[in-house]
């Protein structure tokens, strides 16, 4: 198995974390992460064993991160001892207490050592409970055989442009809020309020809102609602013109799409830019751990910057430790400066608990958007009723 991390890194890691190098000890510990993540996780934790003296067994599971709240919820002896999550679920986890606070130096000098903005995303209340892994965003991917490069700039040039029969000139996931927000978004409209925190504001029912899903409704006919492993399927047919997706696209794509793959910000609706979430992945450790320091030692190693850059060379995905601000490899990818482009127009994912409000009903909601199944006429009502779920209302 190759190693990124050099002798003397290695060395330096089993000073600073571990009791001792080498040999097995007899602690076990079970990991959580994404099907896509599984085999690079695998490696990184194959070589925690090779320089751990106190863990005996890492356990790789995969467990995708809309099931895990629901097991914490029900049983947190069931979780994992460490967890990959995206932001904005350390509020409902953390405020529940499912989650390890972040106190020991060692571990928070290992933390502050990654960009502002992906330390405070691990933060709730000031207090650290997460590891910061790779910052997130979305970006599109095209098919230049298909769409221009300046075609690809807004989303009235994607869908004007010619496609083969049976083809579909832009397609992304309907039914995901991660996705589909972006369009309240570009119109102006707030989640949370400004700052992502005030769990009483929502203004999807403004006028912006309205003007947000009538753009949607009339445009749908030239979408197509597709996930990513539909994307795929279509970009190597080469019947896919756009699709907004993520960095953990990118690797896929590139291949099937070979010298025609284009990846760039979102495109412009309407004259204004697209936003999008922000997000970051953290690991976190289980409260219920028994085996809290070996668990602890175990997220702050698949953090480290060794490994954020191995995640963005076999997935993608950005990197958010300082030392590797000025990376070549980063620095170079097609896919690193799309993300980097859209981060202006990026909006932090809020962490609060009440986002676990937000996710389905604006999804389901999108989706009957798309599919023709809401009327121009009745989004003001319609609206109404989602931005009171969304703060709430009625929950309790």
């Amino acid at each position: 198995m190759k190693r990124i991390t050099t002798a003397l890194t290695a060395i330096m890691i089993c000073i600073s974390f571990f009791t001792g190098c080498g040999g097995n000890g007899s602690a076990s510990l079970t990991v959580w992460c994404s099907e896509l993540d599984k085999g690079i996780v695998t490696k990184m934790v194959n070589e925690f064993l090779a320089a751990s003296s106190t863990v005996e067994t890492i356990n790789v599971e995969v467990v995708e991160d809309d099931h895990a709240r629901e097991i914490f919820e029900n049983d947190p002896s069931a979780a994992a001892d460490i967890i990959c999550i995206p932001h904005d679920q350390l509020g409902a986890l953390a405020s529940q207490g499912f989650l390890v606070e972040i106190t020991e130096n060692k571990y928070i000098t290992a933390i502050n050592d990654n960009t502002a903005s992906s330390v405070k995303a691990g933060q709730i209340e000031g207090k650290q409970y997460g590891f910061p892994s790779s910052f997130e965003t979305q970006i599109l991917f095209y098919d230049r055989s298909i769409i221009s490069d300046y075609a690809a700039q807004t989303l009235e040039g994607i869908i004007s442009s010619a496609v083969p029969d049976g083809g579909i000139p832009f397609g992304m996931d309907f039914a995901n809020a991660y996705f589909t927000a972006n369009w309240f978004f570009t119109y102006g409209c707030k989640l949370f309020g400004e700052n992502g925190e005030d769990k009483s504001f929502c203004d999807f029912d403004s006028e912006a809102g309205i003007a947000a899903m009538t753009n949607m409704i009339e445009s749908r006919e030239s979408f197509g609602d597709l996930d990513g492993e539909s994307a795929l399927m279509l970009f190597k047919e080469h019947r896919l013109g756009a699709f907004i997706g993520g960095p953990w696209n990118a690797a896929a794509f590139t291949e099937v799409l070979e010298g025609h793959y284009g990846c760039t910000k979102l495109p412009s609706i309407d004259g204004k830019e697209m936003k999008s979430f922000a997000g970051f992945k953290l690991y976190c450790v289980n409260s219920d751990t028994k085996n809290k320091q070996a668990a602890m030692d175990l997220a702050a190693w698949l953090t480290n910057p060794e490994n954020q850059k191995l995640r963005f060379v076999e997935r993608k995905l950005i990197p958010v430790a300082l030392p590797l601000e000025d990376d070549i490899d980063v620095a170079v990818s097609t896919t690193a400066k799309a993300v980097m482009a859209q981060g202006p127009n990026a909006i932090a994912m809020p962490s609060i608990p009440e986002m676990s409000y937000f996710w389905e009903p604006t999804g389901d909601f999108t989706l009957s958007c798309y599919m023709g199944e809401v009327a121009i006429s009745e989004l003001p009502a319609r609206l109404g009723l989602l931005a009171a779920v969304i703060k709430g209302a009625g929950t309790e």
